[in-house]
C-alpha cells in the first residue's frame, strides 16, 4: 500500500471537474425516515444530478439500489434487471457530491471490508467530517444485498430488510461508491461507513455488504457542508423519528441482519 497522494497527479477529467462545487454534499431526507418505513419518493434523479455526479441511494418504495457514478445514476433492482435511471424517477434517499479525488493512494495487497475502513480511517485527517469514498479495483469476492420493492403498509426498515436478495460475486471488477459519516450525525445518515457497489459491466451490484479487494485505487473527498432537504409529505410529518435504539437498527440494516 502506498501514502495517500494530492491531486498533483490528477487526470485531465479530473483537473476539468475543478470547477464543480467541492466539499458539498446534497442529501435527500434522512435515514431515521427510512427507519420509520417513509419510502415514497420525493426527489427527482434530474435534481440529484444538478447536485453531484457521485453518490448512493435507494428508489422510491425501495424499488432498486442506487449509484450515482461519474454522472450517470444506475439502478440495481431485486428482481436481477440494472440499467439508467429514468430522470423522472424519485428517491425517498440519496446523498450525491461532485467527486474530485483529493486524497488518492494504491492498495496492493489484498485487504477485506474491515480491513479496509481501516486503512482510511488511519489516513484521514479527522473523523468528525464527511468523506465520499470511490474504490476502483479487482475483488476476490464481492457480497451485494438488494431490497424488494416494498408496498403499502409500509414495514419499518429494520423488518424489511427481511426480505433482502443478498448475492455473492467473484473474481469481478468494479467500483465502491458511498460515504463515511461522522458519529455526531447519526440519524442524519448512517454513522461510519455507508457504501454500494457497480461491477464494471454495469450490471451487478448492490448494497455493499462485505468483500476482498485483491487491488486497487482508492480516492476520498473531504466533505465540509451538507445540504439537507426534508421530504415534504404526510409520511413524514407523521412519522414518529428518533424512537427506539436509532444505532443499533441503522447497524443492523447496513450489516444485512433483520430483527431476530
Amino acid at each position: 500500500m502506498t501514502a495517500p497522494d494530492s491531486t498533483a497527479h490528477d487526470t485531465p477529467e479530473q483537473q476539468g471537474s475543478r470547477t464543480r462545487p467541492r466539499g458539498r454534499i446534497f442529501q435527500a431526507s434522512t435515514m431515521t425516515a427510512m427507519l420509520e418505513g417513509v419510502y415514497e419518493g420525493t426527489t427527482t434523479i434530474a435534481e440529484l444530478r444538478r447536485h453531484g455526479d457521485f453518490g448512493i441511494g435507494t428508489f422510491d418504495r425501495l424499488d432498486g439500489e442506487m449509484i450515482v457514478l461519474d454522472g450517470r445514476c444506475y439502478r440495481l433492482r431485486a428482481d436481477g434487471t440494472a440499467g439508467e435511471a429514468d430522470l423522472a424517477t424519485r428517491t425517498p434517499l440519496a446523498a450525491v457530491t461532485y467527486f474530485h479525488g483529493e486524497y488518492d493512494w494504491r492498495i496492493t495487497e489484498p485487504v477485506d471490508a474491515a480491513g479496509l475502513r481501516t486503512v482510511i480511517d488511519n489516513w484521514l485527517p479527522s473523523p468528525n467530517l464527511f468523506y465520499a469514498v470511490r474504490v476502483d479495483g479487482q475483488f476476490d469476492h464481492m457480497v451485494t444485498r438488494m431490497l424488494p420493492e416494498q408496498h403499502r403498509p409500509y414495514p419499518r426498515l429494520i423488518d424489511a430488510v427481511a426480505g433482502q436478495i443478498i448475492s455473492t460475486h467473484t473474481d469481478l471488477q468494479g467500483t465502491i461508491v458511498g460515504f463515511r459519516s461522522p458519529t455526531h450525525m447519526l440519524g442524519v445518515a448512517a454513522a461510519g461507513y455507508h457504501l454500494h457497489f457497480l461491477s464494471g459491466c454495469r450490471t451487478r451490484g448492490g448494497h455493499a455488504y462485505d468483500f476482498v479487494l485483491r487491488s486497487g485505487r482508492v480516492r476520498i473527498d473531504v466533505e465540509y457542508e451538507l445540504l439537507l432537504r426534508m421530504p415534504r409529505t404526510q409520511d413524514f410529518r407523521s412519522a414518529c423519528l428518533g424512537r427506539g435504539d436509532i444505532a443499533g437498527e441503522i447497524a443492523a440494516v447496513l450489516q444485512g441482519s433483520p430483527r431476530p
